[in-house]
């Protein structure tokens, strides 16, 4: 029965697809690309939509046509027009061509052109994400099902698939083109998407040409790589070689280290104290270490099973060696070396673990070169009394933070924490995992190494930081960044990001707020500034044209100005649209296997190493047109420098994190330098980029701060002293997206004072809240603005 629906549906779709639409409306290709006089696809179309003649359209549970128009410009004269509806679980629409298509050339990427119908910001229960799939045929027969995406845009954007070696591996004898199929378009009336191109070819990877950037604030280890920072000059950041070593509040101290038997003795003597580390190589892994604190409960091991680990045949998963054998262990001058020859079935490798005694803190050197290492892993706590874990509002990986492991009675506690150096580290990416078991505390977790596009690991080096203390201001991590230049002007100004909409309506609305008073503002436009409907937003110097171009972006900037405000307009170097004037392909950053890293909906991310050379381009453009004194360089300090590490091996310093953070704090010190006044971020990671970043929405999300305890250390004595951030985020940051929910105005106004609270216990700049009328407007002003 579902077989003779199938067919009659898809005899009805012919008859309809063979009609030729009429003309109707003609739309607007997107007119970046006008401007780019973009006119040929990068690759050319297996598929170009400009004759339907014959495509069929087969359904389950759904109702679906499709037609040639106008209504849309991309490629050549039409597009095709799909229009669905789901009529039952599970639809599914199914398009195929009058016969499958061969594909005449060997290939590994597909893209597709489509013109969504929904936001991913604001889901539309009416309008469903639907997923899109291309459905290629083997030449012995075998059908390859290619996810491409799900539809979370509107407008064009160009889908990308690099295929997987499964799916090369049953494809390699030839191929043909047999379907798209559309899923999970349950909406119960008509909605369209428009397709352009359907490309499917060998992607071409020549070499790479960049910029040398400025060397980094430190030298790398020993045969580590610099990545790209080998040019002139030297980047300000980090400001010592000591980078995240603790404080110790005491002067009164002295170090040393003695031989005793096997083992070395790290001690740690001062007017608060004696602390003693203990090494003995004798398992090859961070087992061999131990601490204690005199006075303070007995010795305990705080990194059992920590060390290297090497990568797994499943995935990014590692395991631990199976052979460990000591090669050579002396001290030299003030450290204590460590070689060990460590193997995993068939695989060996030299580890080399190198151990310092400063101040408080065990500083372990690590290096294992080969690239065979997938982890490094911390390890965890055994031998401690009473354990408890705390975490710390800011110092954050997002979805999971380091900890501090506190021990002992309350009255007499002891606290540990250790830290992976990120300003050294050579990982693709850091993680952290707190527990409490019977095997141990984990405090924190590790690095990973994650191969490049050529299937080869970088080499492991890393640097920890272990630190036992009974003053928990002495374990946490210093950010060894500038401080902020533009303090005093930061420090003055109560923030707010505006979305440009009607710019003399905007206008009226800040000049009214200036003649209450409130002119110590720093005020932003948000992308819509740059934007109209869903194009681009990002690597832009020409101004929303119905918003009144240029010119109503230089007078609008110009009369902001002059109310007394610091102004500035959105930029953003980590988010790359297709139908930007400066795409290209091989600006993208490319993942592990190969394929381009999605960022914010309808874009890719741009690859850090062009990220720095673009902003370098487009700063000094764009203040000479608009001339502001400020800029909000979203996204950047709200996603963790693993998110969007680059692992292209054609880019130097691929799969390492650093590269990122460096690129990305580089881009903060010459935007302020180019408006000549504060940059302010979105927030979220931006401990590591305080001081580097003039401000940043004070958000810690995952920290739940509206309902869970203000433990203010971190922020207050590490982070405030470099930077402005400001408010606690916005009031949707701090509550959640819909704290206005059901809330009364006399809700709405205790929330507003429980916000402005918590700005000022964190030591926070304020945020201009408008949420509620003018009255919460002058309040939020007025209290924040005094302090």
């Amino acid at each position: 029965m579902l077989m003779q629906f199938v067919m009659i549906c898809s005899l009805i779709a012919t008859i309809a697809c063979m009609a030729i639409a009429g003309e109707g409306a003609v739309g607007q290709r997107p007119y970046e690309m006008v401007w780019a006089n973009r006119t040929q696809d990068t690759h050319p179309p297996l598929v170009d939509f400009e004759n339907l003649d014959g495509w069929m359209v087969e359904v389950e549970n759904a109702v679906a046509s499709i037609m040639r128009s106008r209504e849309q410009q991309l490629w050549g004269r039409y597009v095709a027009k799909v229009i669905y509806r789901g009529t039952g679980a599970k639809p599914l629409v199914r398009i195929r061509p009058p016969t499958p298509i061969a594909i005449p050339q060997p290939f590994d990427c597909i893209n597709f052109w489509v013109y969504g119908n929904n936001w991913a910001w604001a889901p539309d229960p009416t309008t469903p994400q639907v997923g899109i799939y291309i459905i290629l045929r083997s030449a012995d027969g075998r059908r390859v099902r290619i996810f491409m995406g799900r539809v979370n845009w509107k407008e064009w954007w160009v889908m990308h698939r690099k295929l997987n070696p499964q799916q090369l591996e049953i494809l390699k004898g030839g191929a043909r083109f047999e379907a798209i199929e559309i899923t999970n378009g349950t909406n119960a009336d008509d909605r369209i998407l428009y397709f352009d191109n359907l490309s499917v070819y060998k992607e071409q990877l020549p070499p790479l040409k960049f910029q040398p950037r400025p060397k980094r604030g430190i030298d790398p280890f020993p045969g580590q790589s610099p990545g790209l920072n080998t040019g002139p000059g030297r980047l300000p950041f980090p400001i010592r070689e000591e980078t995240i070593l603790p404080d110790n509040l005491t002067d009164d101290f002295r170090t040393t280290i003695k031989r005793v038997g096997k083992a070395f003795i790290f001690r740690y003597t001062g007017s608060d104290g004696t602390l003693e580390y203990r090494y003995e190589p004798a398992l090859g892994t961070l087992s061999d270490v131990t601490a204690h604190w005199h006075g303070r409960g007995v010795p305990f091991k705080p990194m059992v099973d920590g060390g290297v680990y090497f990568a797994s045949e499943r995935g990014n998963t590692a395991v631990l060696p199976d052979r460990f054998q000591l090669l050579d262990c002396k001290r030299i001058d003030d450290a204590v070396l460590a070689r060990w020859r460590i193997g995993y079935r068939d695989r060996t490798a030299e580890v080399t673990y190198t151990f310092r005694l400063w101040q408080k803190s065990l500083v372990i050197d690590v290096k294992c070169m080969g690239g065979e290492i997938g982890q490094f892993k911390i390890g965890r706590a055994v031998g401690v009394t009473n354990p408890r874990l705390v975490t710390l509002p800011y110092l954050t990986f997002r979805a999971n933070r380091p900890a501090v492991l506190v021990t002992g009675p309350p009255e007499k506690p002891l606290f540990i924490t250790a830290y992976i150096d990120w300003y050294r580290s050579n990982a693709s990416m850091l993680w952290a995992e707190n527990r409490i078991a019977r095997d141990g505390v984990t405090f924190n977790g590790g690095s990973t190494y994650i191969p490049k596009t050529d299937g080869k690991r970088n080499d492991c080096f890393e640097r920890i930081f272990l630190t036992v203390s009974p003053r928990f201001e002495e374990v946490l991590p210093n950010i060894p960044n500038p401080k902020s230049p533009w303090m005093h002007v930061a420090g003055e100004r109560i923030w707010r990001a505006h979305g440009a909409s009607n710019r003399e309506r905007d206008y009226a609305l800040w000049k009214n707020i200036a003649r209450y008073g409130m002119t110590k503002i720093v005020l932003t436009d948000h992308e819509t500034g740059w934007r109209d409907g869903g194009e681009s937003f990002t690597l832009r110097t020409r101004a929303a044209p119905k918003k009144g171009g240029d010119e109503g972006q230089r007078i609008y900037s110009e009369r902001i100005r002059a109310l007394g405000f610091r102004y500035g307009l959105y930029t953003n170097y980590t988010d790359f649209a297709p139908v930007n004037e400066h795409w290209d392909e091989d600006y993208v950053t490319r993942t592990p296997d190969g394929d381009w890293k999605r960022a914010w909906a309808r874009c890719y991310n741009l690859k850090p190493s062009r990220a720095v050379e673009l902003e370098a381009k487009l700063a000094p453009i764009i203040k000479r047109k608009f001339g502001q004194d400020a800029s909000y360089c979203d996204v950047h300090t709200a996603v963790m420098p693993w998110r969007y590490c680059d692992y292209d091996a054609r880019v130097p310093g691929a799969g390492t994190f650093t590269a990122t953070f460096y690129a990305y704090g580089e881009i903060m010190l010459n935007e302020k330098k180019v408006y000549n006044g504060p940059v302010y971020s979105e927030g979220g990671m931006h401990w590591m980029y305080c001081g580097l970043t003039d401000g940043n929405y004070g958000q810690d999300q995952e920290a739940r701060l509206a309902e869970n305890p203000w433990l203010v250390d971190f922020d207050l004595r590490k982070m405030h002293p470099l930077c402005c951030n400001f408010g606690m985020g916005n009031l949707g940051m701090f509550y959640g997206r819909h704290w206005r929910s059901g809330k009364t105005p006399a809700d709405v106004e205790r929330m507003i004072d429980r916000f402005l609270a918590a700005t000022i216990a964190f030591g926070h700049t304020g945020f201009l809240a408008m949420e509620g009328g003018i009255k919460n407007a002058v309040r939020s002003y007025f209290m924040l603005q005094r302090l």
